[in-house]
């Protein structure tokens, strides 16, 4: 007996085939659904799958650690959908790139259709694409999550053709974390037309604050806590407080190695050994209705060898950031990757905000984008010993405002943000030639800044130019006025941005890119990339001669 085997007579009260029709969950149990190796579906040892795949909130979030089952509970939910017309006007279903597609469709959808020609089968029907299925009377898309058509060249706003065609009710966004983050503008508006408009989020987590952990901290937040049967108290094995990796026996508390050299869980009130099996989905954030957010790891799953997750953990030479995201599910970063608040204020002098210098000094701007004529500001002025000393952290609205900048604190150098004001800036490097430059990122520029004196431009590598600036704050290399209101925001936003390796799946060659706005706004951390810009590649700024130095 486990918590939910008593769930079949609690639904059935309302009759078998009407229940089926309503609920995905029990439509795939009752129909005897046969899974990938003809696993048949079944209640036992998945008490945590019966809640995510019976609900259809309006945005469903499941983060979790690999190979939970939760691909097949979301296109079993889909199926139903479908089959039962509730998803009249389709599904898309999305993965990052377009062999994660195929892979799946060979792996994962075909065989469930072929091991089940009575429940699917009969109501799949082939299209003249591999990539869509017609299920009852709705359709199944298959799509790629990412934006590979380049707008203009500009390499910042993309778009897919494949994304702008039928409507659809539902879309699942499988491995969020890998896809474009702006993907979901392009699906929100193949459901404008929807009553329903629901949307499904899985992903084995990766940054903090970003992707699949930003939606379930928008979530009501659901645990799998486990009853303990004998002192009746409940525990949750996935919080971070049991897998620390500065404390390798922080697990202790939760995980017991026994005599015979297996392992088991154990209930922290009572000591007990505790089944997984018998556990219920708790809300930490209950008055959340409109999305449901769920969070699991392998410590968890029932079927999971201790033994080896536990090995695994201690091990000196695990790589514990990967063992963190796909093993207990969470989001993790290396703390050479992310700016914490603390080191920027280990940074911070004894000095307050300047109003102006003799100079000759150096800004960064950065432009305010949907805030219309809003910048964000970062002005300094060589160091003896530092490489570079900030006297001046702000916001200012107009571009009058900045003129008054340029001449207050004899400005010698500018960089700032090319877009989205593009007329609005080129003016101003105009009323300051040579001394005020747009800038451009782009991916083929690597190597030192590219000046360019005839259109007032810079361009460097994106990932470049952020290195450069974040090693110059983790190194406490420059100083920043003394702690007040102004320098907490910008410590914040230098926060709010993060490295991550990305790895190309038809070469394998991997890099580094910043990923924005983790968790609020990114504004002032690149208005300090443009001020180490201007700083650091203008060294014969005044004998007419730009070098580019990082």
């Amino acid at each position: 007996m486990t918590y939910y085997s008593n769930i079949e007579n609690q639904l059935s009260a309302g009759g078998d085939e009407a229940l089926k029709s309503v609920n995905p969950w029990y439509w795939a149990y009752r129909s005897e659904v046969k899974l990938i190796g003809n696993i048949l579906f079944s209640l036992d040892g998945h008490e945590f799958q019966v809640r995510p795949m019976s609900l259809r909130p309006k945005v469903k979030v499941i983060r979790k650690g690999t190979q939970g089952t939760f691909s097949e509970g979301e296109i079993l939910n889909t199926i139903h959908g479908l089959r039962y017309s509730y998803y009249k006007r389709g599904v898309m279903y999305l993965m990052p790139s377009k062999d994660k597609i195929a892979d799946f469709g060979k792996s994962r959808f075909n065989p469930l259709i072929k091991d089940n020609p009575d429940t699917i089968g009969c109501f799949v029907r082939d299209t003249d694409s591999a990539t869509i299925k017609k299920i009852g009377t709705g359709f199944l898309y298959f799509r790629s999550g990412r934006l590979s058509q380049d707008i203009g060249g500009r390499g910042d706003m993309k778009s897919s053709a494949a994304l702008k065609g039928d409507p659809v009710d539902h879309a699942v966004l499988d491995e969020y974390d890998e896809m474009d983050m702006k993907i979901v503008e392009f699906i929100e508006g193949r459901m404008a037309k929807s009553d329903i408009g629901t949307m499904s989020y899985l992903a084995n987590p990766t940054l903090p604050d970003y992707a699949s952990d930003k939606k379930f901290q928008e979530s009501d937040q659901e645990y799998w806590y486990i009853q303990c049967q004998a002192c009746g108290k409940w525990i949750c094995m996935d919080l971070e407080e049991y897998w620390n990796e500065k404390n390798l026996t922080s697990t202790e508390k939760i995980l017991r190695r026994m005599p015979d050299g297996s392992v088991i869980r154990i209930c922290t009130h009572c000591g007990k050994q505790i089944d997984p099996r018998f556990g219920e989905w708790v809300s930490a954030r209950p008055e959340e209705k409109e999305i449901i957010g769920f969070t699991i790891g392998h410590p968890s799953y029932p079927w999971i060898d201790l033994k080896s997750l536990l090995n695994s953990w201690e091990h000196p030479e695990t790589d514990k950031a990967n063992f963190i995201r796909l093993r207990l599910g969470r989001p993790y970063i290396e703390a050479e990757n992310r700016l914490s608040i603390q080191e920027v204020y280990n940074c911070c002098g004894d000095y307050g905000i300047s109003d102006s210098d003799s100079g000759p000094c150096y800004m960064g701007i950065d432009q305010g984008g949907a805030e219309g004529d809003l910048f964000h500001i970062v002005i300094s002025k060589k160091h003896a010993t530092k490489k570079g000393k900030i006297i001046f952290i702000g916001i200012e609205k107009g571009w009058s405002e900045l003129d008054g900048l340029m001449k207050r604190f004899n400005i010698g150098r500018c960089v700032i943000d090319g877009l989205p004001n593009q007329d609005g800036a080129r003016a101003f490097a105009k009323r300051f030639p040579l001394k005020v430059y747009l800038s451009y990122f782009s991916e083929h520029q690597k190597g030192d800044y590219s000046w360019n004196e005839r259109d007032y431009t810079v361009t460097s590598y994106r990932t470049d130019a952020m290195d450069a600036s974040h090693r110059e704050i983790s190194n406490q290399d420059i100083i920043i006025p003394q702690q007040s209101k102004i320098v907490e925001t910008y410590a914040k936003h230098c926060h709010a941005t993060a490295k991550k390796l990305e790895t190309d799946e038809k070469t394998g060659s991997q890099r580094y890119i910043y990923i924005p706005k983790l968790g609020g706004p990114d504004h002032f951390r690149l208005a300090q990339c443009y001020e180490t810009m201007a700083r650091n590649g203008t060294a014969n700024i005044f004998t007419g001669s730009l070098k580019g130095t990082r």
